[in-house]
């Protein structure tokens, strides 16, 4: 009889299939997309030896706001999604205090902040959106393009910038200019016909949408990183024995790895090319690259500290009571943000 069992088992195993339907990042996203993230789940079943059907769309391709990302896990339209961290923070404002404008300066820092505050950000998840974090990664710091010249942070004074968060809407406020938020794809056009002046995005992302065809000046501040996550539907998780499970994490958590990796080097490349340098496979530019000052850095950290993280901690406590006293055990203590700003080298 257990011979027979066993014999059921291994051959409902082999017939077996767990389908999965991937909600990726949008083409307009460039080659990250296209050379990283479309690979990886063609060739997931493979990587962990499991028997997944995966069913890839990019987000553009899929007919949902990825404003409405975790309501799709939630509901069970998706199984898995390239979380867009700045697009979702009205619906989750937690993950917003991983990105406070000013905080985070290079990608070291952006490491250590990941590391320390995803295991909270992935139980937030799980108790208001049943969707469980399998890792998180940065698109890089989040710089700025302009059309007219500017030779510090306080010109954008009058002029209106391009923005995707909350948070550095209020931030561009504080110095007097005017925030857009504006959609990704809707921003070249925008600096075409001049109805935005600036625009922050990565240095990849600027390079890649054509931005640069129409702004002459780079500001390279780090207003922003640009974070981003997979997450898979709750539900989809328990489905899964605890040796599935444990290859479909082990994946992603490679993967993540490797993204961290090739944002860095992505970011670098597509400096030079803006800046008129070395270009293999990107858009060439000549932008001129304006010198951030440190009266720049602390000017974006003053007002991020003393404005937008009341305002933030003001709306996440509405939505999660106890958010801010959690960031201050957690993520203050690897930035040293909440605490005034102290003297730069």
């Amino acid at each position: 009889m257990a011979g027979v069992v066993a014999a059921f088992v291994a051959a409902w195993q082999n017939f077996r299939t767990i389908p999965m339907l991937v909600l990726g990042q949008p083409k307009t996203v460039g080659l990250l997309q296209r050379e990283q993230e479309a690979p990886f789940f063609r060739h997931l079943a493979e990587t962990t030896d499991l028997p997944l059907v995966i069913t890839y769309r990019t987000a553009d391709s899929f007919g949902l706001k990825d404003t409405h990302q975790l309501e799709a896990l939630r509901d069970g339209r998706v199984d898995i999604a390239s979380l867009r961290f700045m697009q979702n923070i009205t619906k989750e404002p937690a993950l917003e205090g991983l990105d406070l404008p000013g905080m985070i300066p290079d990608f070291q820092q952006a490491r250590r902040v990941a590391e320390a505050y995803g295991p909270t950000l992935d139980r937030y998840l799980q108790d208001r959106f049943g969707a469980k974090l399998l890792g998180l990664w940065s698109f890089g710091p989040q710089i700025m393009v302009c059309r007219s010249p500017l030779a510090k942070l306080s010109d954008l004074q009058g002029r209106k910038v391009r923005i995707a968060s909350p948070g550095l809407a209020q931030l561009i406020a504080e110095i007097g200019g005017i925030p857009v938020i504006l959609p990704f794809e809707d921003t070249k056009k925008a600096l075409e016909l001049g109805l935005v002046d600036c625009a922050v995005t990565s240095a990849a992302s600027a390079n890649f949408a054509g931005w640069t065809d129409h702004t002459r000046f780079y500001f390279p501040l780090a207003f922003q990183f640009g974070f981003n996550g997979y997450v898979i539907s709750l539900a989809k998780w328990k489905a899964l024995g605890p040796e599935e499970q444990e290859r479909l994490s082990k994946a992603f958590s490679a993967f993540s790895v490797k993204l961290w990796g090739y944002s860095e080097e992505l970011q670098r490349e597509s400096e030079r090319c803006i800046l008129g340098g070395p270009c293999r496979q990107l858009r060439p530019s000549a932008l001129q690259r304006v010198p951030v000052s440190r009266e720049d850095v602390q000017l974006l950290q003053r007002i991020s500290r003393e404005v937008v993280l009341t305002s933030w901690s003001a709306r996440c406590e509405s939505h999660r009571p106890g958010c801010r006293r959690t960031w201050d055990q957690i993520v203050a203590p690897v930035t040293g943000f909440a605490r005034p700003t102290q003297s730069l080298p």
